[in-house]
């Protein structure tokens, strides 16, 4: 039930396979090796950030709760969003993200905390530290205080990939640091944990946005108490992530949401 097994999801925005594969990542390798995950993930269309995360805690495509851009316009959408859902049942829930846009995903009230530092895009930092300062947030929250839902958002990634292009040594090295980032929360995390490394999309070029493989396959990464280790069963896609965690929680699944639960 909600508080047994509290659920932190980080996201990585623009996380290309190839490039998770390619880097210096080993954390995310070692959750991959111990945990169960999968290299091949379908995206929603547009694989665009602000409708591909939608879709993810809203459990529906874009076509239906109508984010098609990177501006909300769900808000006639009704059925619990995956962080509304633990706060109905009473658990404890935060959020931490520096892309200002994902301000709406959670309805008001439904956040115990959230912090927003908008400057995952800022040409005015170093590359990579906006995802260093959100980790700090998070981390000083998450150890004095318990959440059975917290969403992490680190954007650097797909910042350098507009900015330099995806797979390039820029783009790899927001990768690593975001690595470090997420050993470093990994770290912070309670007892009996469970840890889900999930991406919107992926990339090519300096851009995303199409039904090409390099856009619309990305990786999935679950991790923690009562996770066996080994591939993930295909097909997977992105609309299954918040049935799986609310699966984990114990939680019964909105008739809305049209993925499945993995496990």
């Amino acid at each position: 039930m909600v508080g047994e097994n509290p659920v932190t999801m980080i996201l990585v925005d623009g996380l290309r396979p190839d490039a998770l594969m390619q880097a210096a990542a080993p954390v995310m390798k070692s959750l991959i090796e111990h945990g169960a995950a999968t290299l091949n993930a379908r995206t929603v269309v547009p694989s665009v950030t602000l409708p591909c995360i939608t879709s993810i805690f809203l459990g529906v495509p874009p076509e239906t709760h109508n984010t098609i851009g990177n501006f909300w316009n769900s808000a006639d959408w009704q059925a619990p969003s995956l962080t509304e859902l633990f706060h109905l049942a009473g658990g404890r829930t935060a959020a931490f993200y520096n892309w200002e846009q994902l301000r709406d995903i959670s309805r008001p009230g439904s956040l115990e905390v959230a912090v927003c530092l908008n400057h995952a895009e800022s040409p005015d930092l170093p590359l990579g530290k906006s995802d260093t300062l959100v980790t700090d947030s998070a981390i000083s929250f998450i150890s004095s205080n318990h959440f059975d839902f917290t969403f992490v958002y680190l954007g650097c990634t797909d910042a350098a990939g507009h900015r330099h292009g995806w797979m390039s040594a820029d783009y790899l090295r927001a990768l690593e640091n975001i690595d470090r980032c997420i050993g470093r929360l990994v770290q912070s995390l309670p007892p009996k944990s469970i840890v889900v490394i999930a991406s919107d999309h992926g990339g090519h070029d300096h851009t995303h946005g199409s039904e090409g493989k390099t856009d619309m396959i990305v990786p999935l990464i679950f991790h923690g108490e009562g996770v066996e280790s080994g591939s993930l069963p295909a097909p997977v896609s992105v609309l299954d992530i918040a049935p799986t965690i609310a699966s984990f929680a114990g939680l019964e699944t909105p008739k809305e949401w049209v993925g499945k639960n993995l496990f």
